[in-house]
């Protein structure tokens, strides 16, 4: 009896278990079987929608670096396309549970026979049969290597036979089995080693996304200065047009008065002409500059957006005593928030995942198996005087199907079964090979980590040294213009008292003007070593203030 109850436990406890144990079951069955609907990503950043075409006012958006960073997460078309990457992965996850998730199966069979008797055993000259046979039951492998089964068999048999007792007869059976793999595909840790590969591999897909993400901050951030850059070297470009053109009137006015030649107009003339070219060509350099700004945070089709103008408000950022981490913290910080660092860490968690599985696929078949049924048997019993066609019927005594339940479950008929099957393979070199391989890939994917970690840490001293320099730099440009520009001074009051030429005049115009534009540049070029260092350390998402929401789809948060 203590069997019995153990088996009558274990029937409560896999029904229970599964969807149809519980009261709602057809509910909660029907959410299996959704309608198919395309994922939807989830916005990867905690900021509200802003578009470019709604900033615009009077053909002009003024933005700052932040709405730069905030349009370009909100409508760049690449980062639109690559959130969905991970939620792919999470469905990858899904999919996998597949062999573990419990079947309800059910079978029918309905037959019809009829068949000359070959003797008198028989029990008809023509022996007319009618069979109809189900099965229900649930089915499961579990991640701990083990596989059950509940099945209910039903069997109604009628026919014209004499010998038949009971006729219809009515059958019942439910089996229990369970089968445990001892050895090979033994634990979760190794029948899971797929979702755990592909769980870490989700990670991966998440971590590109944030890679791709701060590749393309940066990349604004630097388009950002160097549209700065073109729109400060405009007016540069166009003080100078300015100043020539100047030059140029105060000597006209000299010829018509006869104090200077008529040919040493044509130097003046031929410097505005150059001047004006290249105003020309800093606009056409800025213009460019703007439609790819304008493609790379905005996902708008309007013609009129591309006659909008990107006014750039940021003013350069001046070096000063801010704190930059000392080489050896920086790269402290680089090692333990670069991305790359971080996937080349799951991809040696994944090997580590597939040297325990091929280890244990290189163990021996053990499968232990426990059974049990009981039965039943009802339907009209039929009595006779005797054996063979001639005898007669004594008495039919009255049943149907609910005898059989009542066999059924009253445990009249047990039956017990166990039993193991054990394999050794006589030769096991492919399974060795496996292993041999995992420990192999293992140690690619160390050394593969070691790599990225020595060229990450030569990125920051690359980066450090860039910021290091330009900082210097700035100070050398600004020193160089502010000495232009007293030369100019100079120049300029030899040539009214007559000890100079226009010539050095308009050179020195120019050298004024190329100072200037070198300090601007030695400006953009630290802002932009600023964003490399970020970049380099680990730290552009946190420089603005970029949060990446990790949220499951709605219908993948009830996977098992």
């Amino acid at each position: 009896m203590k069997i019995k109850s153990m088996f009558r436990t274990l029937a409560w406890v896999m029904l229970s278990t599964s969807s149809f144990g519980q009261t709602n079951w057809v509910s909660r069955f029907l959410e299996g079987y959704p309608r198919p609907q395309a994922p939807q990503a989830t916005v990867p950043i905690s900021v509200a929608p802003l578009s470019l075409s709604g900033m615009v006012r009077n053909g002009a958006a003024s933005l700052t670096t932040e709405d730069i960073v905030r349009l370009l997460m909100e409508n760049n078309r690449d980062l639109t396309v690559s959130r969905i990457a991970p939620v792919s992965s999470l469905y990858s996850i899904a999919s996998l549970y597949r062999s573990f998730q419990p079947n309800f199966h059910v079978i029918g069979t309905s037959t019809r026979t009829t068949s000359p008797s070959s003797n008198v055993l028989a029990g008809a000259v023509s022996l007319v049969q009618m069979t109809h046979d189900y099965r229900v039951g649930v089915d499961q492998a579990l991640l701990t290597g083990t596989n059950y089964s509940v099945d209910f068999d039903f069997n109604r048999l009628s026919s014209n036979s004499v010998f038949t007792v009971y006729n219809p007869a009515y059958n019942g059976k439910i089996s229990y089995a369970i089968t445990q793999h001892a050895l090979r595909d033994f634990g979760e840790r190794v029948n899971s080693h797929q979702i755990r590969i592909a769980r870490n591999n989700e990670k991966v897909s998440e971590l590109d996304f944030e890679l791709q993400t701060i590749d393309l901050v940066a990349q604004a951030l630097q388009s950002y200065w160097d549209l700065v850059f073109a729109a400060e070297d405009i007016k540069v470009k166009q003080h100078s047009l300015d100043l020539a053109t100047k030059t140029l009137g105060d000597n006209e006015i000299q010829v018509q008065v006869g104090s200077m030649a008529p040919i040493d107009l044509v130097q003046a003339e031929a410097e505005v002409a150059a001047r004006y070219d290249e105003l020309i060509s800093a606009q056409y350099n800025n213009d460019q500059l703007q439609d790819q700004m304008k493609k790379l945070i905005s996902s708008d089709t309007d013609p009129g957006l591309a006659l909008a103008r990107l006014d750039l408000v940021q003013p350069l950022r001046q070096p000063d005593a801010e704190a930059i981490l000392p080489l050896n913290r920086a790269i402290q910080s680089a090692l333990e928030n670069r991305r790359e660092l971080k996937q080349a860490e799951y991809d040696i968690e994944n090997q580590k995942i597939n040297i325990q599985y091929t280890k244990n696929q290189m163990l021996p078949v053990l499968d232990v198996t426990a059974g049990y049924t009981h039965s039943g048997l009802g339907g009209p019993k039929t009595i006779r005087s005797g054996f063979g066609t001639g005898a007669q019927i004594v008495e039919v005594i009255p049943g149907g199907i609910s005898d059989m339940w009542t066999q059924l479950f009253g445990f009249n008929y047990p039956g017990y079964s166990a039993g193991f099957t054990l394999q050794i393979p006589l030769r096991n070199g492919s399974a060795r090979a496996d292993y041999d391989r995992a420990l192999n890939e293992r140690e690619v994917s160390a050394r593969r980590k070691a790599a990225t970690a020595q060229r990450i840490v030569i990125e920051v001293r690359n980066a450090y040294t860039q910021l290091e320099m330009n900082r210097s730099r700035t100070t050398t440009a600004r020193t160089a213009r502010e000495l232009a520009a007293r030369r100019l001074d100079a120049e300029q009051k030899k040539f009214e008292l007559g000890t100079s030429t226009v010539r050095f005049v308009l050179e020195e115009q120019r050298n004024v003007a190329q100072a200037e534009t070198n300090e601007i540049q030695a400006l953009v070029n630290y802002t932009k070593a600023l964003v490399a260092y970020d970049r380099a350390i680990g730290n552009t998402l946190a420089r603005s203030n970029i949060q990446i929401d990790k949220q499951l789809p709605k219908q993948l948060t009830s996977t098992n």
